[in-house]
């Protein structure tokens, strides 16, 4: 790894202590900012509508995160919000992190997702103009020559730190291990960059506030 402070160290550093604070975070969680091209916030309805795709869907009335029950295939449940002009979706599990409802959230937006599961399955994905653009596996990210179309995500290319670094000329790849992680806090930085990106902060006190959230039909809103 490299050297020095990244970019994110200080959105880092507040991600670390959100999910120190909130230990549940790391068993599982989608967090996802839509950002529109023309500056301009989507509605509620059309968030819902490119969630399900032609599936149906309810919005609901703001609740808090605790008052809304568990997922069901029949009545998945996302909450939705808004900063600024960028949309912002939390959940449970994956659907902001699929190619079919980025391919549908991105039209006319650029969107940015972070999964990842207590198994520690994840993907940091990116998809602009219907397109699926990225989808990189945070733990064992590779090097930055890996990823065709990360120069469309100047922000996450700019943290050197968060990939392998090329192998000395000296050293037989085979011998290289670009895939220790062990000490590095992979969601954290995950986050910090859809935040530094996106401009949309996910904090202790946005996962206890009451927001609207839409109920959609799984599996086939990932079709």
């Amino acid at each position: 790894m490299t050297t020095g402070q990244p970019p994110t160290a200080d959105l880092r550093e507040h991600y670390r202590r959100l999910m120190s604070s909130t230990q549940w975070l790391g068993v599982g969680m989608c967090w996802t900012a839509v950002v529109p091209d023309d500056g301009r916030a989507l509605t509620l309805d059309q968030i819902a509508t490119r969630l399900a795709g032609n599936t149906p869907y309810r919005l609901h009335a703001p609740m808090p995160l605790e008052a809304i029950g568990p997922p069901e295939h029949d009545a998945y449940p996302v909450l939705v919000d808004r900063c600024g002009s960028t949309t912002v979706l939390f959940e449970w599990d994956y659907l902001g992190a699929t190619p079919a409802a980025l391919r549908r959230l991105s039209e006319g937006a650029r969107v940015y997702s972070a999964w990842w599961n207590v198994n520690a399955n994840n993907r940091l994905s990116f998809a602009a103009g219907g397109e699926h653009v990225l989808a990189i596996d945070a733990l064992f990210p590779g090097r930055q020559e890996h990823h065709a179309g990360l120069a469309r995500w100047p922000e996450l290319q700019a943290m050197t730190d968060f990939f392998a670094e090329p192998a000395p000329e000296d050293l037989d790849e085979d011998e290289d291990d670009f895939d220790d992680r062990a000490d590095y806090d992979w969601q954290a930085a995950c986050l910090a960059v859809i935040d530094r990106t996106a401009g949309a902060r996910l904090t202790s006190e946005w996962l206890v506030q009451p927001h609207p959230w839409v109920t959609v039909r799984m599996p086939d809103a990932t079709r």
